[in-house]
């Protein structure tokens, strides 16, 4: 036969048999009775991100060889009708094309809990059980990353411990320095109510008379109340609200009584797969009178993954209040009729799917405003 009939008279096949493929990715999970289910590395189990990561390219070019040699032994069998194709053949594509679906499910099964663009597509009550089943730092991800806070919720049963030990807030007017080892724990009650508790832990205030202490406790909680739905250009929504309290504070510095907050977050998939992030509300503080006062608070965060989705950079910003009491005891917009304001930019490195660091550095952009804010953590997914 012709090499170059021989060619031509497989390119159908070809067709037909990336066809099968891409059925394949699509059910993953199922096998076909009296096929035989490839072992992952001996263990049955689907490899690790970083094996998956570091060797996707030798087992394409593995396959894609069976796969082609399948083809040419369908095109012998057509051009001689009283031949019949190797029955060996046949089981080396059968075993290669379900371990290819496999595989590559896992790998997209992976991409898929990975990143803030699919954090609504997880909810829906196809994927439920799924993202309920393990545990992934990225899905949500963590809140003290940036000024603003997620729209949505852990799973059922999953818990975050977020903890910031450096978060340097620099002096402003009439508002000295102030150093803090903030955490934030979380809870998830249901899959659309969150219970969080948040502190500035030990904390170091400058001025005139420097004061070492602890900060008051914050009792937080966060609703999920609807996804996002990307063919409407609406934005996932949740309502959060807090509740500082006195308690466990060791110096008047830090206490500022019991104070309520609350705010409306919002997430929103744009072009280019940039992240927006978004959170509006009214927060109560003291000024310095000690005069309890209401202020709107307004945060935002815009986020794109950098070289995978591994590494994530944002750039963020503040107005008046961040979502949680963090940073200064002085009321902001209480001094000469002034506001604060921040812009700065940072990134969240995702080491696997239970541990992320993150790091950022903003500015005030008026006399009130801390001259500088930065901050670096991890948060672990439990």
């Amino acid at each position: 036969m012709p090499t170059s009939l021989a060619k031509e008279l497989m390119r159908p096949y070809r067709n037909a048999l990336a066809l099968a493929a891409l059925c394949a990715l699509q059910a993953c999970t199922t096998t076909t009775p009296g096929q035989p289910v490839p072992e992952s590395g001996g263990s049955g189990h689907a490899p690790s991100r970083a094996a998956r990561k570091n060797g996707d390219a030798e087992p394409d070019r593995h396959l894609d060889e069976l796969i082609a040699a399948y083809g040419a032994a369908r095109a012998d069998a057509v051009l001689k009708s009283n031949s019949k194709a190797p029955q060996a053949a046949d089981r080396a594509y059968d075993e290669a094309l379900l371990a290819y679906g496999r595989e590559r499910g896992a790998v997209l099964e992976d991409a898929f809990f990975k990143g803030r663009y699919n954090r609504s597509r997880a909810r829906s009550p196809e994927n439920l059980e799924s993202w309920r089943s393990q545990p992934d730092i990225a899905n949500p991800g963590a809140d003290l990353a940036n000024f603003p806070n997620s729209a949505f919720t852990l799973p059922e049963g999953r818990a975050y411990v977020e903890i910031a030990p450096f978060a340097y807030y620099g002096s402003a007017e009439n508002q000295p320095a102030q150093y803090n080892t903030e955490f934030l724990l979380r809870y998830g009650l249901t899959d659309d109510i969150e219970l969080r508790l948040f502190g500035n832990g030990v904390s170091w205030q400058g001025g005139a008379k420097p004061e070492w202490g602890f900060s008051p406790l914050a009792f937080d909680t966060k609703i999920q109340l609807w996804l996002e739905k990307q063919d409407y250009f609406l934005p996932a929504a949740g309502f959060e609200a807090y509740l500082q309290t006195p308690w466990l504070s060791s110096s008047s510095v830090f206490n500022q009584g019991t104070q309520p907050s609350f705010t409306f977050n919002f997430d929103q998939s744009l072009p280019f797969d940039i992240d927006l992030e978004y959170n509006f509300g009214a927060t109560r503080t003291q000024n310095v009178n000690q005069d309890n006062v209401w202020e709107l608070s307004i945060q935002w965060a815009l986020q794109r993954d950098l070289f995978d989705r591994d590494f994530a950079v944002f750039v963020h910003g503040y107005h008046n209040n961040l979502s949680l009491p963090r940073g200064s005891t002085t009321a902001p917009g209480t001094l000469g009729g002034d506001s604060q304001n921040a812009v700065g930019a940072g990134f969240i490195w995702t080491l696997n799917n239970r541990i992320s660091f993150w790091g950022q550095t903003s500015r005030g952009t008026t006399r009130i405003t801390a001259s500088i804010i930065s901050f670096m953590g991890f948060a672990a997914a439990f």
